[in-house]
């Protein structure tokens, strides 16, 4: 295996080709693998007006949706989720009721896969902003195609 030592002055050498541990290189970023994109909110955190945005990498196709809400916000708060800048959830995130990781039908979403890189947006409404309790955790799941 090529190893160069020290190429950019920061004293951390390099090795380039296979590993000598089962003589692969490794797989390529895009390569049909599964990935997670997370938002964690809490209540008290960092979730004023703003919302939490999130960049996709070119070549997407979502797979599914979950929320895990740990300890519940206040009644009616919710969370809307857009990717691309297009419509987002037909029927948003529920915040308002703590449960485990549950899967979320994805309908409204206006782009579930694309070929650019695009920004996933996740907004809280009002009352989630103005909540003094609530943890929840979405995740994301896609496929780099």
């Amino acid at each position: 295996m090529a190893y160069e030592s020290n190429p950019a002055g920061l004293g951390v050498g390099k090795r380039y080709g296979p590993r000598k541990l089962g003589g692969v290189v490794g797989t390529y970023e895009y390569d049909g693998s599964l990935r997670e994109v997370i938002f964690d909110l809490a209540a008290g955190s960092p979730m004023s007006g703003t919302p939490f945005t999130i960049s996709l990498p070119a070549h997407y196709l979502i797979v599914d949706l979950a929320i895990e809400v740990e300890t519940a916000f206040a009644a009616s708060s919710t969370a809307d989720l857009s990717i691309g800048g297009g419509a987002g959830l037909t029927t948003d995130f529920d915040l308002a009721t703590a449960g485990a990781l549950l899967a979320v039908v994805t309908t409204g979403l206006a782009q579930l896969s694309g070929t650019a890189a695009v920004n996933m947006v996740l907004t809280a409404n009002a009352t989630a902003i103005a909540s003094t309790t609530g943890k929840a955790r979405i995740v994301v799941r896609y496929r780099a195609v």
